[in-house]
């Protein structure tokens, strides 16, 4: 008995006495949902006054965003580790920068890259995330995560200089602002901030992939999370998000990306994270408790979460017309014409499914279908489909991704499914 008292008390005097502060992240599965819409499905709806959409009420780029990345990703060369250009045996580095949630997102992202036969051999992916730093503290150029990012880049073997495009997802964990539109236009501050101090860090720096972040809803009332981790921050961050891009295409002088007089790198969507707890979004996604999140956490992901936010990020660099030119190897004998256009819909059903799904497409012709496994094989190939065509295979369990295209290589779309014996 004296035994059992003793262990509940050590972890409280270990706090006392050395000033130690470890927060808990209690869990609650009851909370899942907050009945608001993700940005991607309010698409020209509104919330409280403001219009949803990736871009200005939709989810497709503006053609003016499309040439700024066009021109941007031309710029993108391997470099040597002193930011000279070299072709044969240079680097281009895409870092991930952010805290916990990041760390292990994206740690789910490389694990799929550093087996994925079709990536630009010049690409090297380095996980820079760090657990425990929130924006305040990443904005602070004198903060030992910027010494820890320094490891990471030299672990793999690349210096700061080959920095040309980076991941990133943040917050700041401590605020307590939880009032819209005014937490997340403060957030856009900070992050306009953090945007000056990586330039400073990275001279070559390009792109940067902006990742709103996922669920927090599950988080028990009574843990000791930072409000910044909480609802509804959770889901205010992805406007932050949207806002600075949407700023950005408009020529706001606080984000300039070109010129002598830079104040950020050139900015795009990553993944949307955020869907209303178990309720699907009109793409399939939802966060399920106490699946996706771990046992007792409310806030950080399981194995099977960070697996679902890996291969979004994995979908996005993957899909993305723009982002397939610097992200795959543009000399293998990918299907995929990355000049042409992506103008149609694709679906998958049912999804799960076991030995077979059908095709639904709004392609009027016939049409070809490419199925790579999650190392990037070409596993299924079928020419001359007409809509809702029916697929037999005798797949193993896994996640795949089907791109249909048009005959003619002229324009392409691609989905997920998911094989589950």
């Amino acid at each position: 008995m004296k035994l059992n008292l003793l262990s509940k008390l050590l972890p409280t005097a270990i706090i006392l006495l050395f000033g130690l502060y470890v927060p808990s992240y209690g869990q609650n599965c009851q909370n899942n949902s907050t009945g608001l819409a993700p940005i991607t499905d309010l698409g020209a709806g509104f919330y409280q006054g403001y219009v949803g959409g990736l871009y200005f009420g939709s989810n497709s780029k503006p053609a003016q965003h499309i040439d700024n990345l066009e021109n941007a990703i031309l710029d993108i060369k391997p470099l040597d580790i002193l930011g000279i250009p070299e072709i044969n045996d240079g680097k281009i580095v895409l870092l991930s920068v952010g805290a916990s949630n990041p760390k292990t997102e994206f740690q789910s992202f490389q694990n799929i890259t550093d087996t994925f036969k079709l990536i630009n051999p010049s690409l090297e992916v380095v996980n820079g995330a760090q657990g425990g730093k929130s924006l305040p503290k990443i904005i602070d150029t004198t903060d030992s995560y910027w010494k820890y990012i320094d490891s990471q880049l030299s672990s793999a073997g690349v210096s700061a200089k080959q920095v040309q495009i980076i991941w990133l997802e943040e917050e700041n964990t401590q605020s307590n602002n939880i009032n819209f539109p005014e937490a997340p236009l403060e957030l856009m501050q900070e992050f306009k901030a953090l945007f000056g101090v990586l330039l400073q860090k990275y001279p070559n720096l390009k792109l940067c992939y902006l990742a709103a972040r996922g669920y927090s809803g599950y988080i028990d009332s009574a843990s000791t999370a930072g409000n910044g981790l909480r609802q509804p921050r959770d889901y205010y961050n992805g406007w932050a998000m949207k806002w600075l891009i949407e700023d950005q295409i408009s020529d706001d002088t606080s984000l300039s990306f070109a010129g002598s007089n830079r104040k950020a790198p050139l900015l795009d969507w990553s993944a949307y994270l955020w869907t209303d707890g178990n309720n699907p979004r009109e793409d399939g996604l939802s966060w399920l408790c106490p699946t996706d999140v771990k046992p007792g956490d409310g806030l950080h992901w399981s194995p099977n979460g960070n697996d679902k936010a890996g291969m979004a990020i994995f979908r996005k660099f993957y899909s993305d017309i723009d982002a397939r030119k610097w992200f795959l190897n543009n000399n293998s004998t990918s299907a995929i014409n990355t000049s042409a256009s992506v103008t149609h819909s694709v679906s998958v059903y049912p999804n799960p499914g076991a030995n077979y799904f059908h095709i639904q497409t709004d392609l009027k012709d016939t049409y070809q279908a490419f199925i790579y496994d999650n190392i990037g094989r070409l596993v299924i190939y079928e020419s001359n489909l007409p809509n809702n065509a029916t697929i037999y295979h005798t797949l193993r369990d896994g996640i795949y991704h089907l791109v249909i295209s048009s005959i003619d290589h002229s324009s392409y779309t691609s989905t997920n499914f998911i094989v589950d014996r």
